[in-house]
């Protein structure tokens, strides 16, 4: 090999390493970002519009408000990419919006109010809760279908890999419908009054209701009982969250207390103390627990595994504006509130997921990645039946199913050898039963001496009656007699 075929094959081994190395790059995973205060600064004295002004374009360029006083307050919602935005306000006004082209798809008035809204498997679909009943949408705001068996709804959850949606309401009944059908699932009345509190744990899809009382009750669409119930505060409860891995859940009731439970062993593991009742909290995909109170809507971090001692970020609307609900955009550092004067995001680093699988979510989809998608989706549909606490126990197969019917056959062997009591007959005193037919057919076959004495005297005794009877309705009759005939009665 010569000289110059060999800086020949150098150069080609170096411009293969280096596309190699490029599109290496590209699937390193990325590292979620936080904010760090340098001395004695706190990161809750951050304001908004430090944070936008230390950030890239594109992520400024996601940071929007909504100004819609008249409306409100908002109720809102995003699909499981992030990309799509559903506002609901309570006067009826509803919109929804691509945030990645920051473009209103589709923006109507239902002249209804508005409790609720649920983005479904696909942005062209959202579900309503509105005065009456649920009602779905589409993407040009007309009305597809019409959920009357869901009445008085006030919390709608989306079950995305179930193809399931649940509400409840002022009557105390989840309702699950299988959207991919059209048919009602299953109807569970919980009897523990209104609900106000409603969301699912991402590891099992066993949803979390809260109560009036202060009850939490986890259900199931196959069971018609609570999978568990459990007393989380004294009073009503206002909001709950449960967080992305399903061992957390965060409740907050009207006593301003926050309370983090361990759902392993359903044991609190320590609460905080709010200023008033928190109105609406989320969790981020990375953990950040976002509570909304008031005019005040605050961030902690680390404070579901460990108590914080501070909040991560903190913010205040103009206005005195009260928050409506909070909700993390995914695969975004971003928290989008509703309030009673509209919407507005919340720049929150270190919130959202920043690796995303194509094949669950993608921000970046086509429409026809979107129309295969749904279609994979539909045909990966888990039932029902598939919803239980320890989802580990699905579909699993015994080890040694031989032993297992080994034993089976040994303790039927058992029970059939054991000696079989005779049947007690019960002495019950009402008659007009089997048993007590049979004890007085047997009683009355018998005869003793003391039974014949028993038949003997009260035979005498009727006897005896018998005759007083006649003898003093002879004397009736002869005092009734005429003098003449009264010689015949004696």
């Amino acid at each position: 090999m010569t000289h110059k075929s060999g800086l020949k094959r150098a150069e080609r081994e170096a411009q293969a390493a280096q596309a190699r190395a490029a599109a290496a790059e590209i699937l390193l995973p990325e590292e979620a970002g936080y904010v760090e205060a340098e001395g004695m600064e706190a990161t809750y004295q951050f304001k908004q519009h430090d944070l936008k002004a230390a950030v890239d374009i594109n992520t400024a360029r996601s940071i929007f408000n909504f100004s819609l006083p008249e409306l409100g307050p908002y109720c809102i919602d995003f699909s499981r990419n992030g990309r799509w935005l559903t506002l609901g306000g309570r006067k009826g006004h509803l919109a929804l919006v691509d945030t990645l082209r920051m473009d209103v798809v589709m923006e109507v008035q239902l002249r209804d109010t508005i409790r609720d809204v649920c983005a479904l498997h696909s942005h062209a679909f959202t579900a309503v809760a509105q005065s009456k009943y649920v009602y779905i949408y589409d993407d040009q705001g007309a009305e597809v279908h019409a959920l009357r068996q869901h009445s008085q709804p006030q919390r709608l959850s989306f079950l995305p890999y179930h193809f399931l949606l649940a509400s409840i309401g002022r009557g105390a009944v989840l309702r699950y419908t299988d959207v991919s059908i059209g048919t009602l699932v299953s109807e569970h009345n919980t009897h523990l009054g209104p609900c106000d509190a409603l969301a699912q744990n991402p590891r099992n899809a066993v949803l979390h209701a809260g109560h009036s009382n202060g009850v939490v009750t986890l259900w199931s669409p196959s069971m018609g009982k609570p999978l568990v119930r459990m007393l989380a505060h004294r009073g009503p409860l206002s909001s709950l969250a449960v967080d992305p891995t399903g061992n957390y859940m965060v409740t907050a009731g009207h006593d301003a207390r926050v309370r983090v439970w361990d759902l392993r062993t359903y044991t609190e593991l320590h609460h905080y103390f709010a200023r008033a009742a928190p109105s609406s909290m989320d969790i981020s995909q990375r953990g950040l627990l976002a509570l909304g109170f008031g005019c005040h809507a605050t961030v902690w971090r680390d404070a579901i595994a460990t108590k914080a001692r501070a909040p991560y970020l903190r913010h205040d609307f103009a206005d005195g504006a009260r928050v409506e609900r909070l909700r993390f955009r995914p695969y975004e550092d971003a928290l989008g509130c509703g309030h009673a004067s509209g919407y507005a995001t919340l720049l929150v680093p270190g919130a959202g997921e920043p690796n995303f699988d194509t094949f669950a979510a993608n921000p970046f989809e086509t429409r026809k990645q979107r129309r295969e998608g749904e279609v994979k989706a539909l045909l990966d549909k888990l039932g029902p039946e598939t919803i239980m606490l320890d989802p580990a126990a699905v579909a699993t197969v015994d080890a040694d199913p031989e032993a297992l019917r080994g034993e089976l056959r040994a303790l039927q062997e058992a029970a059939d050898a054991r000696p079989k009591a005779a049947p007690r007959a019960k002495n019950k005193m009402r008659g007009r039963n089997k048993i007590g037919k049979k004890v007085a057919k047997k009683q009355a076959n018998v005869v003793d001496a003391g039974v014949a004495k028993r038949r003997e005297k009260v035979a005498k005794a009727k006897e005896a009656a018998r005759e007083a009877q006649a003898g003093a309705q002879r004397a009736r009759d002869a005092e009734g007699a005429p003098g003449a005939l009264a010689k015949f009665y004696t």
